[in-house]
């Protein structure tokens, strides 16, 4: 997987050719705590802890689909702060890019009852994230935020 940290445009890997497929992530954060959910066993990676997110819809920005996807998957409404890292994936014939925001709860806090109930929705302690499982293209986010100062050694 090539990926490439924040800032500035990301480009997709040189050689590459055909249709790609962006996905926006939110790593929503309240102080030092972050939202997670679980894939369900069905979905690539099922039973895997993740960040909400999805696919963007055509005529979105990729910020628009972040808010829009947290909102969907955990009924919290979310404010994007900053571009935290972008990643490329997939399968043959399934190209994905990944986009990873942080972002802010904006107003309630508690997921929904669905999302507690359907996907184990909840806020982790950031320390949390070592003993969790996630998808590898969270890999470079995930490490980030657990090298951030205050995180455990």
């Amino acid at each position: 997987m090539s990926r490439r940290r924040g800032g500035g445009e990301a480009r997709k890997p040189a050689g590459v050719d055909g249709a790609w497929t962006d996905i926006v992530i939110g790593v929503v954060r309240h102080e030092d705590t972050l939202l997670v959910a679980r894939r369900a066993r069905a979905d690539s990676f099922g039973g895997y802890d993740e960040f909400p997110g999805g696919k963007r819809e055509p005529g979105e920005s990729l910020e628009q689909a972040c808010v829009r996807e947290v909102a969907e998957e955990t009924g919290l409404a979310v404010a994007v702060e900053k571009l935290l890292a972008v990643a490329y994936g997939g399968t043959p014939g399934k190209r994905l890019v990944l986009t990873f925001f942080q972002c802010r709860p904006c107003g309630a806090r508690e997921p929904s009852a669905a999302a507690a109930r359907d996907h184990a929705a909840r806020w982790i302690a950031r320390a949390e994230l070592a003993q969790l499982k996630f998808p590898p293209a969270n890999g470079e986010v995930v490490a980030r935020l657990l090298a951030e100062p205050g995180a455990p050694a």
